[in-house]
């Protein structure tokens, strides 16, 4: 197997975690983690470890040419993280297998993220993503057209009119230019 990002250098076997086997590039750090050993590890885990903030940060340069699959030589596809982590997996839509950059298996350990890259590539995962992204966007632009001050006033507002049971007519009332004219 050829190292993906440096398509020179041959994989050399690792044991990433207890039970879980790999392969890594000696020259690019990257790691190569089969579908069949990431499950077979995967199965040895008591449960899915909660998500942490991480306490450590790691350098992480992710590599944006695209690669090749060591395995079966297909292109590899890039999949968001997301959950705060501001990098991307490699995945074999093929034979499954995952491409890890050099110190990604870390941030991911490091967030008890690692248990769960099996999901990472799932419509509902990215679908989840890409919500996050919306959402921080549209915060952004609320924040920039009302200042931090009214936008989290308004976000208030809005929390109560919605427990409101004439949440409309309130609405109605408000909007009104004069509420008080017939």
């Amino acid at each position: 197997m050829k190292c993906p990002v440096c398509r020179t250098k041959q994989l050399k076997s690792v044991t990433l975690e207890e039970h879980l086997n790999a392969k890594t590039c000696s020259q690019c750090e990257g790691n190569w983690i089969a579908s069949e050993d990431y499950q077979k590890w995967l199965d040895q885990q008591e449960e899915t470890l909660p998500e942490k903030e991480p306490e450590v940060s790691f350098d992480i340069k992710d590599n944006t040419k695209a690669k090749l699959c060591p395995q079966c030589d297909r292109i590899l596809i890039k999949y968001k993280v997301g959950h705060g982590v501001d990098f991307f997996l490699d995945h074999c839509n093929s034979c499954n297998g995952v491409w890890f950059d050099k110190n990604e298996w870390d941030a991911l350990k490091e967030r008890n993220l690692h248990d769960e890259v099996h999901y990472m590539f799932t419509k509902s995962w990215q679908k989840k993503i890409r919500d996050e992204e919306i959402r921080e966007m549209l915060n952004k632009m609320y924040v920039s057209k009302f200042g931090k001050d009214s936008y989290e006033e308004a976000k208030r507002i809005r929390e109560w009119l919605q427990e409101q049971p004439e949440t409309m007519t309130l609405l109605a009332f408000l909007s009104d230019e004069d509420p008080y004219q017939l």
